[in-house]
């Protein structure tokens, strides 16, 4: 049992560093996947090893998806509203320091999540049975909330009655068996790089080695400044 898990493990892993670099598949998208074929295909493997393929595949895509968002979804100079910081270390030339510290970060969140992983077994479900009649009214609150928050109100409520026509027509036709891969691949894969090549975004040069030679030029200042000491 021990090696099919770690089989899965690796599967997961391959397949989360396909959709992390991949636009426009979500690891949503593989997930429903699973969930429709497993009544059929995969009825005879154990329920664990496809929950450690999905949690393998979750935290590999997390890492990954931050290179194709930071290098490909690059906007122009024009388009100043839409850049993210993972943008403007892009621009200075800091893109791989941008990778970085993305990774920094989600191996710290997961270490946060392990560490309240078990206090939340007990505590969500309690929380959960005193909000769940108010669920709907929360999440009407936050979407006026955001409505309200934008400058140009009339546009986002636009925006945001589009969406919510568009899911519930996808979501209900009986003749796609699975909506999330063209709706996904439609909204954040093809847009993503059709308005990164229609804008002829220009990425400067990288810095790679800079911040090695600065390490070994600081050294090598210590080492002097220890030598003139002694």
């Amino acid at each position: 049992m021990l090696l099919e898990i770690f089989l899965f493990l690796l599967l997961g892993v391959f397949v989360g560093v396909f959709t992390g670099l991949a636009p426009g598949i979500h690891i949503n998208l593989v997930g429903a996947i699973l969930v429709s074929a497993s009544l059929s295909f995969f009825i005879e493997i154990n329920s664990i090893y496809l929950v450690v393929f999905i949690v393998a595949m979750a935290i590999t895509h997390s890492f990954v998806d931050f290179v194709p968002s930071i290098f490909l979804g690059c906007p122009d100079v024009e388009t100043s509203l839409s850049v993210l910081p993972g943008h403007e270390l892009l621009r200075e030339g800091k893109g791989y320091e941008a990778i970085m510290l993305t990774n920094y970060g989600a191996i710290l969140a997961v270490i946060i999540l392990i560490i309240l992983f078990f206090p939340l077994i007990f505590i969500i479900p309690k929380i959960y049975n005193l909000i769940e009649n108010i669920i709907p009214y929360l999440l009407i609150f936050i979407l006026i909330f955001m409505i309200f928050s934008e400058k140009n109100k009339i546009s986002a409520f636009i925006v945001l009655l589009t969406s919510g026509i568009l899911g519930l027509i996808v979501l209900n036709m009986n003749e796609l068996n699975e909506p999330l891969l063209p709706l996904l691949t439609g909204l954040f894969g093809a847009s993503t790089l059709l308005i990164s090549l229609k804008m002829k975004t220009k990425i400067p040069k990288q810095e790679k080695e800079k911040r090695l030679t600065e390490k070994k030029k600081q050294s090598e200042k210590k080492e002097s400044r220890k030598n003139i000491e002694y």
